[in-house]
């Protein structure tokens, strides 16, 4: 399993995600940021900073 938090790469926001690979966590992270912070496509600093943050 892994799982990853907004505030782990300093986001006002309490999501919280696990799942079992990084495939489906990177997929609920990416409608997550759709859904609730209006972002359409993470850029790659922001993927970097989220794996960074992924445990």
């Amino acid at each position: 399993m892994v799982s990853f938090k907004c505030k782990d790469i300093g986001m006002d926001c309490q999501f919280e995600a696990t799942a079992p690979n990084v495939q489906e966590l990177d997929e609920k992270i990416a409608q997550h940021a759709r859904e609730a912070h209006n972002i359409p496509n993470l850029d790659k600093e922001m993927w970097i900073k989220i794996h960074r943050a992924e445990k």
